[in-house]
């Protein structure tokens, strides 16, 4: 039996609710390290709806841009070693 041609060629739907895994995954950290972040307030707390929490995504993301700007403003060379400076890769 062939697929059905449109259900083939139609766009997956955008994700604009994920969970806390999920969460990590976009920003690409362990959940420990979203969840140290969520308790610093460096990303929202979620939404708690019945026993789900969920996060926005798109809050997600400006939190993220917030956090780039915010270290970009204080970005100054680092005069420490850099372990892998001398590392051949």
């Amino acid at each position: 039996m062939k697929p059905h041609l449109s259900r083939a060629l139609e766009p997956p739907l955008p994700r604009f609710a994920v969970s806390r895994l999920e969460a990590a995954k976009l920003l690409d950290v362990s959940v420990g390290t979203f969840d140290n972040w969520v308790r610093q307030g460096l990303m929202p707390k979620g939404i708690k709806i019945g026993s789900l929490r969920r996060w926005d995504a798109g809050q997600l993301r400006a939190c993220w841009y917030d956090l780039v700007e915010t270290n970009q403003e204080g970005d100054v060379e680092d005069d420490q070693e850099n372990p892998f400076d001398n590392t051949v890769g």
